[in-house]
């Protein structure tokens, strides 16, 4: 025992000259790289500048046809992240649900308890259960889309038509017909799901419906508030209709903003590629982009999900809400 005890401190002193020797180089590095790294940045805009011929197209290309129908780079994306998805769920729940959770099953039930938690107070216990498996689709496929976007080869691989690059695979939600796909299911599915558990008298009172009361203003005045929000109604169902435009713009300006970032990003690192004093740096400026694009993923995904979520508790969650402010009183 004491022989261990001396070898250790006869080797402390050189291991702990190495952490410091580690430590001052990392702290110089750091120190020569901020002002080198400034440099640059005030540089770049002076003669190193992505080429703008190479920029991403905002339509998708047609890769190939079935039956006359053109399948496009975004469509194909869209169906091989869906398969991904359907065969990594099974893959993690093989066997089944057990009452001791495999690691992938405690990863599945993590995701819904964290989207159960942020969903259920806004629409309500009663249609929780309902809509839920529609509000987590919607999260788990807009996210991973969202994600395809930094894989290695999504949005650049591509093959040469004539002086065009033609893309093969693409993120599904830089494309406007896979967001406005998105927001018309959407709108659907909030129709059905308000007018079935909900009620038509729930939605048009909602809608078109007085929602002063009576005990508190004259008669004469809550009489004439009938028509006023009668013609609010025909103002709220144009916002209901404009929801399709802000969710689906919204989504896809970000994700085809972001992969255009990351294109040019990936264009200047190369430029820098011809410079060897700055050929280190080429390789370090995509990756800020990239974690900013990793968070703008996430977020996406929760605002759609959580304002569709909206959507539906704005009629569903209201009884409840009464109710529980009786109880409450």
């Amino acid at each position: 025992m004491n022989d261990h005890k001396q070898l250790f401190i006869d080797l402390l002193p050189p291991l702990v000259y190495r952490r410091a020797r580690i430590v001052r180089l990392v702290s110089s590095t750091v120190n020569r790289f901020i002002p080198l790294l400034g440099i640059f940045t005030f540089c770049l805009p002076l003669g190193l500048q992505a080429n703008s011929e190479e920029a991403i197209p905002m339509a998708a290309q047609k890769v190939f046809a079935i039956g006359g129908q053109k399948i496009t780079d975004t469509v194909l994306t869209g169906w091989i992240i869906s398969l991904l998805i359907i065969v990594g769920i099974r893959f993690m729940l093989r066997g089944g649900p057990r009452l001791i959770p495999t690691r992938g099953q405690a990863i599945l039930e993590g995701a819904i308890s964290m989207l159960k938690s942020l969903t259920e107070p806004i629409v309500g216990k009663h249609m929780f259960k309902y809509v839920f498996p529609m509000l987590i689709g919607y999260f788990i496929f807009i996210l991973v889309n969202n994600f395809s976007g930094l894989f290695p080869g999504v949005g650049s691989i591509a093959i040469m038509d004539g002086e065009t690059p033609k893309f093969l695979i693409r993120p599904a939600n830089s494309d406007l017909n896979t967001t406005l796909a998105l927001a018309l299911v959407s709108l659907f599915g909030w129709a059905y799901f308000t007018l079935r558990y909900a009620g038509p008298r729930a939605v048009f009172h909602e809608i078109f419906g007085n929602k002063a009361d009576k005990n508190e203003i004259p008669r004469f005045i809550y009489m004439l508030l009938f028509l006023v929000f009668f013609a609010v109604g025909f103002i709220e169902c144009l916002s209901i209709l404009f929801r399709v435009v802000s969710l689906s713009f919204r989504l896809y300006g970000n994700a085809f903003g972001g992969e255009t970032l990351l294109h040019h990003m990936i264009a200047l690192s190369e430029g820098l590629q011809n410079y060897s004093v700055a050929r280190w740096l080429g390789l370090m400026i995509p990756l800020p982009f990239y974690l900013m694009e990793f968070l703008v993923a996430i977020i996406q995904a929760s605002v759609f999900t959580l304002l569709v979520s909206v959507y539906v508790g704005i009629i569903s969650n209201e009884g409840e809400e009464r109710e529980s402010q009786v109880v409450t009183i």
